[in-house]
């Protein structure tokens, strides 16, 4: 997309993938600080709490720029529909997401094996951005979710190669989740400044 291009849905859309990125990266780091009791003395929480609060601020930025675009002169046709066909596609994804998750946590209690909770819910978490990066046209997506997908195969393998206690593993899953989550934020924020300016 040229700079000239760019539109007041374009700066919502940026905002709303940012937003996305700072519930996901919270999530993740919460699962990894109760992994590891806080021994870390919520270091990580901390550094994510930072980022979160810095990306958080640039959306009020991009929120601020809105205001410079020029008003929409009206709809290309079939822009709406499109817009909302992909909305019912998002929304789609995170039902089957949130489905998986439910059903993963539901086997795996009644089967004993808690220690594979993480790993599976980073595994679908993973692969939930893979159609997400098909609808929404993001190539970022597609590597967040290979991050994902390698770091819950990895998470899981540790422990079972004797490498890795499962506390540090699932740590080491949730903090690379966020860290990915931050990384795309921030190329979201980056790439929307870039055109922008």
């Amino acid at each position: 997309m040229e700079k000239r291009q760019l539109t007041r849905n374009d700066l919502e859309s940026a905002r709303a993938k940012i937003f996305h990125m700072i519930l996901f990266a919270m999530a993740w780091v919460m699962i990894g600080e109760y992994g590891i009791h806080f021994r870390d003395y919520a270091a990580a929480g901390g550094i994510v709490l930072v980022s979160v609060i810095l990306l958080g601020l640039q959306t009020i930025k991009l929120y601020d720029l809105e205001s410079e675009l020029p008003a929409p002169a009206g709809e290309i046709v079939g822009e709406a529909g499109h817009r909302r066909k992909r909305f019912r596609l998002n929304v789609t994804i995170f039902i089957f997401e949130g489905a998986a998750i439910m059903a993963t946590w539901m086997i795996l209690l009644r089967q004993g094996r808690t220690d594979w909770l993480v790993p599976g819910f980073a595994l679908i978490a993973g692969l939930h951005f893979i159609p997400l990066a098909m609808v929404s046209h993001l190539s970022s997506y597609y590597l967040l979710g290979v991050w994902i997908c390698l770091l819950a195969v990895v998470g899981y393998l540790l422990p079972r190669w004797g490498s890795f206690p499962a506390a540090g593993s699932n740590a080491l899953i949730a903090y690379g989740c966020a860290a990915g989550a931050i990384a795309d934020a921030v190329s979201v924020v980056s790439g929307t400044q870039k055109k922008i300016s």
